[in-house]
């Protein structure tokens, strides 16, 4: 199906239909969008994260619940195609989970793709840093709360600022098979990392560079 036989990317993956006539088709791209029944043109189109899977309407069908495969399930309204995150979760298996030093109210956890900060007192997402193509295998906050270190499959250790998400430095070529482990020193100064290889590393992090000043391998 497809206005005008332009063809919506990756296909419909679901469709619901409005009392005007009007319907709502998800799309496998994460398009959201709404078409006149007289015209079979689209009237406003939305995009969500994760290629649609289902579609449920309200009794009054002033909105819906949007589910995707990558475990978002969104609250959209049916006029304006206006969606709100209302829950969330890994569509992969979580690999590591960690909490701040002294700090219960936020936890860390790492998974395929991404890293996500949740708030444990409601359960929401707070915070997704987002690596396609990769997995994170551990993750860690620094002990001073000023960045979140991770390893990665691509060999990489990935530092992150808590609040924004954004890259403060990477460490290329950490371990050649995945970062596997990680913890840092009390002062902020080092980071001890763990490969699949059973390499043991410590590096040295200052301001502007990181560099390894042991590599230790017994396992």
């Amino acid at each position: 199906m497809a206005p005008y036989g332009k063809n919506f990317s990756l296909g419909v993956k679901s469709l619901g239909i409005l009392p005007n006539g009007d319907f709502i088709v998800g799309t496998g791209d994460g398009t959201i969008a709404k078409i006149s029944i007289q015209t079979m043109k689209v009237k406003k189109r939305t995009k969500v994260w994760g290629g649609v899977s289902s579609l449920t309407f309200t009794q009054d069908f002033t909105h819906f619940f949007a589910g995707t495969n990558e475990s978002n399930i969104y609250w959209v309204n049916s006029d304006r195609l206006e969606a709100e995150v209302r829950n969330t979760a890994h569509p992969y298996r979580i690999n590591d989970i960690c909490f701040p030093h002294g700090y219960s109210d936020v936890f860390a956890t790492a998974s395929k793709n991404d890293i996500r900060i949740w708030n444990a007192k409601n359960r929401t997402e707070l915070l997704r840093i987002h690596n396609p193509n990769c997995e994170c295998f551990t993750v860690s906050f620094m002990r001073d709360g000023k960045s979140i270190i991770s390893g990665w499959t691509d060999g990489k250790i990935r530092a992150f600022y808590p609040q924004s998400g954004k890259q403060m430095y990477v460490i290329h070529d950490a371990h050649i098979n995945g970062v596997t482990a990680m913890a840092s020193t009390s002062d902020c100064s080092r980071i001890v990392s763990g490969g699949q290889e059973g390499e043991v590393r410590i590096w040295r992090i200052g301001q502007m560079s990181q560099s390894m000043i042991y590599s230790l391998k017994q396992h």
